[in-house]
């Protein structure tokens, strides 16, 4: 096989382009791409000349309008990673009740429509099958059940789909993230080509980047230098109000809100599940989960400034190069950065595709597989290590 006739792709809710980028860095290529977010379609737009980038609602405007047209050009993968709010830990994990979770719907018409020989998705929903106890195989979790539809309803748009859990910070990225990957191979060409696909290994030279790391000095195997970020856009302070200002100078390295003393914390507020309101950064380990959404106190706050990060900074931690712009305002930016797929780790994903596809791949064990008839397999051994999952990294 050749990558040059199979490495055309569309992505549906794309943001900002940080599958985008590290599909690009893999020798890929985007055709097309759709986001409701105006501001990530004009991010998206900046790094990727050639691809038509289609902003408005996934289902409603792409799905029902412009998947048809001529101008949408046929694709061999089909990258999404459908919002995830309603599965997160941060949200009230709604599934498939909620706002965002019936939108996965998108990807099934699209790979019904183009029959790519393989998609890429991506969500937090990995979340939905664990606990502190590790997957409830049993299926009593409705969450769980619920993201087990997702993977069986994508199957059946005739794919057989691997999924593996990822700790992103194994993979050279200086921030605790983790996430869920599907890959899936259009059944018929998964069978002519004998398709054999393995996870992309552990990254050993540069584990545990940290965030003092990424910041001062950039992330290894990303183009971020001092030259670089002192040239870079999105660098915009946060102004804070004398009172954060004072809770920050007396709240060290790794504490939150709720570990200072009362007459610089919040003890009239509830404390919250995932206890990273305020938090400053370790100096000494990757980042805490970056997030694009939540009010004050949930910006990221640096290990030894008395501020929150900036948006660059942010960039920095997930893995975009000091010259990759954002359209829009500070939390407009704020929030594209936040849904990103970091690119690094983006990168060694497609990667791996890539190998496959030119059959180099190598068969392995996946922590879900499911065949094109729905039939599920999911096997627990790295998820049940489960110190390798908590709540703080799974937002």
């Amino acid at each position: 096989m050749s990558i040059k006739k199979l490495n055309k792709l569309g992505e549906l809710f794309c943001g900002a382009g940080g599958l985008a980028e590290g599909a690009k860095k893999a020798g890929f290529k985007h055709v097309w791409a759709t986001d409701i977010d105006s501001d990530a379609c004009k991010s998206f737009e900046k790094h990727h000349k050639n691809c038509r980038v289609i902003p408005g609602d996934v289902y409603k405007e792409f799905i029902n309008k412009e998947m048809k047209k001529k101008e949408t050009k046929p694709i061999n993968g089909l990258l999404f990673g459908f919002p995830c709010n309603d599965f997160s830990l941060v949200g009230k994990r709604k599934s498939l009740k909620g706002e965002y979770g019936p939108l996965y719907k998108a990807a099934c018409k699209a790979l019904e429509y183009f029959k790519p020989e393989y998609f890429v998705a991506e969500n937090v929903s990995s979340i939905a099958l664990i606990r502190k106890n590790g997957i409830k195989k049993d299926g009593n979790s409705e969450v769980y059940r619920n993201f087990l539809k997702i993977m069986q309803d994508l199957a059946k748009c005739n794919y057989k789909i691997f999924g593996d859990m990822f700790r992103f910070e194994d993979y050279g990225v200086p921030q605790t993230r983790r996430r869920i990957i599907l890959v899936g191979f259009r059944a018929d060409f998964y069978k002519k080509n004998d398709i054999k696909y393995g996870k992309p290994p552990k990254d050993t030279e540069f584990i545990r980047i940290t965030c003092k790391q990424a910041l001062e000095k950039g992330v290894p195997g990303t183009k971020q230098t001092k030259k670089s970020f002192d040239e870079a856009d999105n660098k915009e302070e946060t102004k804070h109000s004398d009172d954060v200002k004072k809770r920050l100078k007396n709240t060290k390295q790794g504490q939150n809100v709720w570990q200072i003393s009362d007459e610089f914390g919040l003890p009239n507020v509830k404390k919250g599940r995932m206890s990273q309101i305020y938090k400053k950064l370790k100096s000494n380990e990757p980042s805490y989960t970056v997030t694009g959404s939540g009010g004050g106190g949930t910006h990221v706050y640096h290990y030894s400034k008395n501020r929150a990060l900036t948006n660059r900074e942010r960039a920095r931690l997930q893995t975009f190069d000091d010259s990759y712009s954002f359209a829009g305002g500070k939390e407009s930016v704020r929030k594209q950065i936040g849904m990103a797929v970091p690119v690094l780790a983006a990168k060694k994903i497609m990667l791996e595709l890539k190998k496959t596809l030119l059959g180099k791949g190598k068969k392995m064990h996946h922590d879900v597989m499911i065949e094109p008839n729905g039939k599920t397999f999911v096997t627990l051994e790295e998820i049940q290590q489960n110190e390798l999952f908590d709540e703080k990294s799974l937002q």
